[in-house]
């Protein structure tokens, strides 16, 4: 019985262990407070939809769009237009893989402009502390 309970023992620790080192990993992400357009947030949710993606990137693409999708969300209640700029808070890890992202989405010059600066505004926001 001994021998049962130690095998269990060491069988549970590991997962118990990796959940405990996840949860401090996720307290541990920067958030990020950048300033953006709201239309530059409808832009980037749409052309992430133009983006092909590995087997392998699917749950981090799927946290991205989550994210924005939720944003959008957040701004259609609070009743934002789409010329307004607003203070939005973004986890590092979703703002680095939104910029992953983006740079394989299929883009018409005349989005340079508004790409160009929804990437500035988050590079800015890892400056201001």
């Amino acid at each position: 019985m001994k021998k049962f309970v130690l095998f269990f023992a060491l069988m549970v620790l590991p997962f118990v262990v990796f959940g405990q080192q996840q949860q401090n990993q996720q307290q541990d992400i920067p958030i990020l407070s950048p300033k953006v357009i709201v239309g530059d947030i409808v832009f980037v949710t749409q052309a992430l939809k133009t983006v092909e993606i590995k087997g392998s990137e699917v749950e981090a693409f799927l946290q991205v769009q989550q994210s924005f999708e939720k944003l959008i969300k957040e701004l259609n209640n609070q009743q934002k237009k789409v010329n307004d700029t607003v203070d939005i808070r973004i986890p590092l890890n979703i703002a680095q893989n939104t910029v992953a992202f983006m740079d394989r989405a299929t883009l018409q010059g005349q989005n340079a402009i508004v790409y160009k600066r929804f990437v500035d505004a988050l590079v800015a926001s890892t400056k201001k502390k």
